[in-house]
C-alpha cells in the first residue's frame, strides 16, 4: 500500500513540475516576444521623423522651396504604393542624347522617362552608400521584398495587427529616405554623361547677302548651343537650385564675311543668366576683318521646365552699315528642370548632402538591427 501512494505522489509531483516548467517557458516568450515588439515600435518612432529629417537637410542645401517641390512630386507618383516594395521614382535616360551635334542638328523630343523601381533605388542607394565609403548592406532592408528575414517574417506572422503595422510604416519611411538617396546618387552618375560635352540643343547655320555701301556681300552664322553643367575657373560656380532661370546654356558661335575663313568665338559665353526680361541681349563687337566688326545678339522667352524659346543673330558692320543674319526663332525641347538638378551634382553641398542622407539611413541601422536580433532570440527559443 504504501509503495503505490508513492508512486502516486512522483506522478503528481512530475504532473507539477511539467506544469511550473511550462508555465515559465510561456512566460519567457511572452517577454522575448514583448522585447521584439518594443523595439518595432522604437524603430518606427526614429523612422516616422526620417523622411521630414532629410527634406530639411535638402531645404538647408538648396532651398525650402525646392526640397518642396522634389519630395511633393515623390508623394505623387507614390499615392497609390501601400508597401515599401512598391515605391519608385522617375528619371530621364540621357542615352543617345548627350552627343555633340553636327551641323543642322537640334533637339526634337524630350528623352524617356525612366521609372526606377524599388530594386533600382536599392543598387543606386548601396552605390551612394559604398561612394562614402559607408559600411551598409542596403539591401539586407528588404525593400524591394514583401517578404523579411526569416526570424522577423515568423514573428510577424502572430504578431498582432498593431505590432504588424508598426512595422510596415516604419519599413516603408526608412525606404522612402533609400529612394531619396538613389536620386541623388542616379543623377550625380547622370551628370558625368553631360559633364565633358554638355547637352547640346543645336548646331544651325544661316547665310544671308546683304548690300554694304552697294556692295554684296554674303554673311553666314552658326551656333552650337548647348547646356553645360560645368565651367571654366573664371566663372561663377552658384548652385542652381534647380531653376531654369540660372541654368546657363553656353555656346560656341561662328561667323563668316564673304569669302573670309569662319572666325570662331574660342570661349564658352553666357547665354542664360539669372533674368528672363524678353530683352534682346548683344555681345561684341568682335573683330572680323580690319574693316568688319560682328556683334553676336539673343533674345530667351518663353522658358519652362521643358522647353526654352530662343532667337539667335548676328549683326555685321562694315562701311557705316549694319545687317543682320539670324538663325530665327527655334524651341527646344529638353527636360531643363532635370538638367538643373543634374549640374546642382558638382556641387559639394550636394556631395555633402548625399553624404549626410547616408548617415541618416546608417543610424537607422541600429534600431532595425535591434529588431532583427531580439526577434532571432524570440524564434530560437520560443518557435
Amino acid at each position: 500500500m504504501m509503495m503505490k501512494i508513492r508512486k502516486w505522489a512522483c506522478s503528481v509531483s512530475s504532473i507539477v513540475l511539467i506544469l511550473n516548467g511550462s508555465a515559465a517557458f510561456a512566460q519567457d516568450c511572452a517577454s522575448l516576444a514583448s522585447d521584439v515588439g518594443t523595439r518595432i515600435a522604437d524603430l518606427k518612432k526614429k523612422a516616422d521623423t526620417a523622411p521630414d529629417d532629410v527634406e530639411s537637410d535638402y531645404a538647408s542645401a538648396t532651398s525650402k522651396d525646392y526640397a518642396n517641390k522634389l519630395f511633393s512630386r515623390f508623394e505623387d507618383l507614390n499615392k497609390k504604393a501601400i508597401q515599401a516594395s512598391q515605391l519608385i521614382n522617375q528619371g530621364y535616360n540621357l542615352a543617345g542624347y548627350t552627343s555633340p551635334f553636327k551641323e543642322g542638328q537640334q533637339q526634337t523630343k524630350i528623352p524617356p522617362v525612366v521609372t526606377n523601381t524599388m530594386s533600382n533605388a536599392e543598387a543606386l542607394a548601396q552605390a551612394a552608400a559604398d561612394d562614402d565609403n559607408t559600411k551598409l548592406d542596403i539591401l539586407s532592408l528588404r525593400c524591394s521584398q514583401s517578404t523579411e528575414q526569416t526570424a522577423l517574417s515568423a514573428y510577424l506572422a502572430q504578431a498582432d495587427a498593431g505590432t504588424v503595422s508598426s512595422y510596415e510604416a516604419a519599413k516603408y519611411n526608412i525606404c522612402k529616405v533609400v529612394h531619396i538617396l538613389a536620386d541623388l546618387q542616379d543623377k550625380r552618375q547622370k551628370l558625368n554623361d553631360i559633364r565633358e560635352n554638355g547637352y547640346p540643343l543645336f548646331y544651325l547655320h544661316e547665310k544671308e547677302k546683304k548690300s554694304y555701301d552697294g556692295h554684296s556681300r554674303t554673311i553666314q552664322l552658326k551656333v552650337d548651343l548647348r547646356l553645360y553643367p560645368v565651367y571654366p575657373e573664371h566663372e561663377d560656380q552658384d548652385i542652381l537650385l534647380g531653376k531654369l532661370e540660372k541654368i546657363r546654356l553656353s555656346y560656341n558661335s561662328y561667323f563668316k564675311w564673304s569669302d573670309n575663313n569662319w572666325t570662331k568665338l574660342n570661349v564658352l559665353q553666357k547665354l542664360v543668366d539669372d533674368q528672363n526680361d524678353e530683352k534682346e541681349v548683344c555681345w561684341g563687337s568682335i573683330k572680323i576683318t580690319s574693316s568688319v566688326k560682328a556683334d553676336i545678339c539673343s533674345q530667351v522667352y518663353n522658358i519652362s521646365t521643358d522647353s526654352l524659346k530662343i532667337k539667335v543673330r548676328a549683326k555685321f558692320k562694315y562701311s557705316g552699315d549694319t545687317h543682320a543674319v539670324s538663325l530665327g526663332t527655334v524651341t527646344v525641347p529638353a527636360p531643363f528642370g532635370y538638367l538643373s538638378d543634374l549640374s546642382d551634382m558638382k556641387e559639394k553641398k550636394m556631395q555633402d548632402l548625399q553624404a549626410k542622407v547616408v548617415d541618416r539611413i546608417a543610424s537607422l541601422f541600429g534600431a532595425y538591427g535591434d529588431v532583427i536580433e531580439k526577434a532571432q532570440s524570440w524564434q530560437k527559443s520560443c518557435s
